[in-house]
């Protein structure tokens, strides 16, 4: 078994270090019914989390936070989500937290 020391616990500290954004994501009608987020994670395990969802059979408005170990593999999680038509803006203000 390894020795756990200051100096290995201070790599592991650095080596998970992540990305995170907050994000909307607009789906169009045809999308609303598809488990494309989850088919995201599928894909890039970019970590996900719901923080507020309005969605219908007309649209769908989700702002989610997304955590993925580098930025480029949050922008190929981007990517693919405007692939299955998903609009994606950035959230700059945090009107979700208080």
């Amino acid at each position: 078994m390894a020795k756990v020391t200051k100096k290995t616990v201070k790599k592991k500290a650095t080596r998970s270090k992540t990305v995170s954004r907050k994000v909307y994501l607009t789906f169009p009608r045809l999308q609303t019914k598809e488990a494309i987020i989850c088919d995201m994670y599928d894909r890039y395990k970019v970590r996900f989390n719901v923080r507020s969802a309005s969605v219908d059979d007309q649209m769908g408005l989700i702002a989610l936070e997304l955590e993925a170990p580098d930025m480029a593999t949050l922008l190929k999680a981007f990517k693919y989500f405007e692939k299955r038509g998903v609009k994606v803006e950035p959230i700059e203000i945090s009107i979700i937290e208080p």
